[in-house]
């Protein structure tokens, strides 16, 4: 294979700003659709007698509704059913109360009275967990905090490992992939949980994984080789890795797909974000990093540096 790759960097370049500026709208005019783990509320694991629906479930809340002052809507519950559940077994999410309060916890107490009149359910079934907005808010700034702590800690072990300019490509393909990926969660408004946050920090990893396999070949070169181009020996050393890069990314892949389709709603989240950013993350480890090293260093390949 002879790809050149750096011959097109700037129409690549061009690509990647519109998907990040296409990306960070989408996240400020949209937003994430953090879920109950980031944002409060209560969850229902709930088996009922009989067979029942998300549209059964919700006919029932807003009956409800007609009888008592909740705080919340029926529609914005959230209704999954529970693989292998017989159409019997729901997981059912509403939003966390404006203040934490004994009162609130009554209104717990009364909707699953009311869901039980109307739609008898098992109490030996019966799961019953709650997140305060409080907390909420506190797992929010952990997950930035747990994200930020990955990419310095990432810079600093590549500065050390390599050299700076290699660190900055590879720090670049990272921030790269996480914000289109954060894009791409807004847009198809899939719940952000912390489920999701794990993909999103094993994103993180994978993609430096395949950034440094390449940006080791392209040190590897500079010692070796009698090119005097850098532009053409960061070519050679794209297509030298890019069969082992494509293999990779191709078997991750195949696993990532048998949990979407097989590993049940609880990771669904996770499976989606992690398919759609290991297409990203090696996009980004062939397309940015690599080509960033270059402009940092520029084309004429220097040796000193290395020895």
């Amino acid at each position: 294979m002879n790809f050149q790759i750096m011959k097109h960097r700037h129409t690549l370049y061009t690509i990647s700003i519109a998907l990040i500026v296409i990306s960070a709208l989408l996240l400020v005019t949209r937003g994430l659709n953090y879920g109950i783990d980031f944002k409060g509320g209560s969850i229902l694991h709930v088996r009922f007698n009989d067979e029942s629906s998300e549209s059964k479930i919700r006919e029932n809340f807003k009956q409800i509704e007609k009888n008592r002052s909740l705080y919340f809507t029926a529609d914005q519950l959230i209704i999954q059913s529970v693989s292998g559940g017989q159409n019997r077994e729901f997981i059912i999410q509403y939003p966390a109360a404006p203040l934490d309060s004994q009162e609130n916890a009554k209104i717990h107490d009364v909707v699953l009275s009311d869901l039980k009149a109307i739609a008898p359910f098992s109490d030996e079934a019966l799961e019953v967990s709650n997140v305060g907005p409080t907390i909420g808010d506190e797992m929010k700034k952990q997950g930035i905090q747990a994200a930020i702590i990955a990419v310095i800690g990432i810079l600093l072990y590549l500065a050390y490992r390599f050299e700076l300019q290699s660190a900055t490509g590879a720090i670049a393909a990272i921030v790269h992939d996480l914000i289109i990926t954060l894009g791409f969660l807004s847009l198809i408004g899939l719940e952000f949980d912390v489920t999701v946050l794990a993909a999103l920090l094993t994103l993180l990893g994978y993609s430096v994984n395949d950034s440094i396999v390449i940006l080791d070949r392209i040190r590897e070169n500079r010692k070796i080789s009698k090119e005097t181009s850098f532009a053409k020996l960061i070519d050679d050393s794209i297509n030298q890795t890019l069969g082992r890069t494509i293999n990779t990314s191709i078997t991750t892949l195949l696993a990532l797909l048998a949990l979407l389709l097989l590993g049940g709603i609880s990771i669904k989240g996770f499976a989606i974000t992690l398919t759609f950013g290991v297409i990203v993350g090696t996009y980004s480890s062939i397309f940015i990093s690599s080509p960033v090293l270059l402009e940092m260093t520029g084309d004429k390949l220097g040796r000193a540096a290395n020895k």
